[in-house]
């Protein structure tokens, strides 16, 4: 028996070592196929001199166009830009905020101007997630650390929710140690990182529609397809989500998540060190009153709010949408024009007679 136990640890620590080997030899962003591709294709095509970048989950990579959104701001503004799209399906806090913090600490980041990310709240994993390589590869030490503090400390969740999201992370955190579950996709599926994931003018944006069309996956193209007539079928749940959000604006109070704006803070300021504008963007659709709450803590120079009903009631409207949460392809094209604009706002420069121009930032 004491044999036994002697090989199981032995095998455990040359396991682990393994693990940890491998750990530091695979990009950072292995696990999500979508981020991934754009990564290696803009390193790949480091020429171009992307300056402002979007990060996020689909909201971003569905709905905003960084061809429309610099030619908008291009055309009202002295300042020139060029973007590029590096949102990825359900690509959650805090996991957005890893992929953020190594995009700071990459050559990529060099000479980047501004970089937006879409406000969410910390995802509480639910089982649907759970024992997926997009979900496990990003968690390190100081993620799980600070997700299970915002967990522990958001008065807005309710000990069911912040027991099952606790496990959940510990799980995940404890399989990503010890690769449990990984490497297979890559192995067994082909083009696991398709350069498709860069969509049509190779600028990272993927809308829905162009999905639909051109997709050969037949359960993406079913559950696309099972999306769209819901919402045909069911136009109410547009206006059923418009009114809640509507609610969540009239009722906005002091109670947020602290942990994730001190977060926020964090970034704005590590950005900042990198000559960076940081800037989050709350995105149509999606204004919950948990995110609204945070929102209104954040510096305003560092906020895009699109998410009003009563002001952006074009983003509410069932020829602007692909499926309850999503805009399609003419939302898109519109919000991307829209959040130039609001952008423009922001970097605007007042002239004062003993300084010259003082950049708002």
């Amino acid at each position: 028996m004491k044999s036994f136990i002697i090989k199981l640890s032995i095998f455990g620590i040359l396991y682990l070592i393994s693990s940890i080997i491998i750990s530091t030899f695979t990009p950072y962003h292995w696990g999500n196929p979508w981020y991934s591709t754009k990564i290696q294709f803009l390193e790949k095509n480091n020429q171009l001199r992307y300056d402002t970048f979007f990060f996020g989950s689909s909201r971003v990579y569905r709905q905003i166009n960084p061809e429309l959104f610099d030619s908008t701001f291009n055309s009202i503004s002295q300042e020139k830009i060029k973007s590029f799209n590096l949102g990825a399906p359900a690509t959650f806090n805090p996991q957005s905020y890893y992929l953020y913090e190594k995009f700071l600490d990459s050559r990529l980041s060099n000479n980047v101007k501004y970089c937006f990310i879409e406000l969410m709240e910390v995802d509480l994993l639910n089982d649907y997630f759970m024992h997926q390589e997009r979900t496990t590869y990003w968690q390190n030490l100081s993620d799980i650390l600070f997700v299970e503090k915002s967990i522990y400390y958001n008065k807005q969740i309710d000990f069911n929710q912040k027991t099952t999201a606790t496990s959940n992370y510990l799980i995940s955190y404890f399989e990503n140690i010890f690769h449990l579950g990984h490497f297979g996709k890559q192995i067994l599926t082909r083009n696991y990182y398709d350069d498709k994931y860069l969509g049509s003018f190779k600028n990272g944006f993927f809308p829905l529609e162009y999905d639909f069309q051109t997709t050969t996956n037949k359960v993406t193209r079913k559950s696309l397809l099972e999306r769209k007539k819901n919402l045909i079928q069911k136009p109410e749940l547009i206006a059923n989500r418009k009114s809640q959000i509507s609610k969540s604006y009239a009722n906005i109070s002091a109670t947020y998540d602290n942990i994730n704006l001190n977060k926020i803070k964090e970034l704005i300021n590590k950005s900042k060190e990198k000559n960076i504008n940081l800037i989050f963007i709350l995105s149509p659709r999606n204004g919950s009153q948990k995110l609204l709450n945070l929102s209104r803590k954040i510096p305003k120079m560092n906020l895009i709010d699109l998410s009003n009903p009563q002001k952006y009631s074009i983003f509410y409207e069932l020829e602007n949408s692909f499926d309850v949460g999503h805009l399609n392809t003419q939302g898109a094209t519109t919000y991307s024009e829209f959040l130039a604009v609001e952008f423009e706002k922001k970097t605007h420069k007042i002239s004062s007679p003993h300084q010259g121009v003082i950049p708002l930032f």
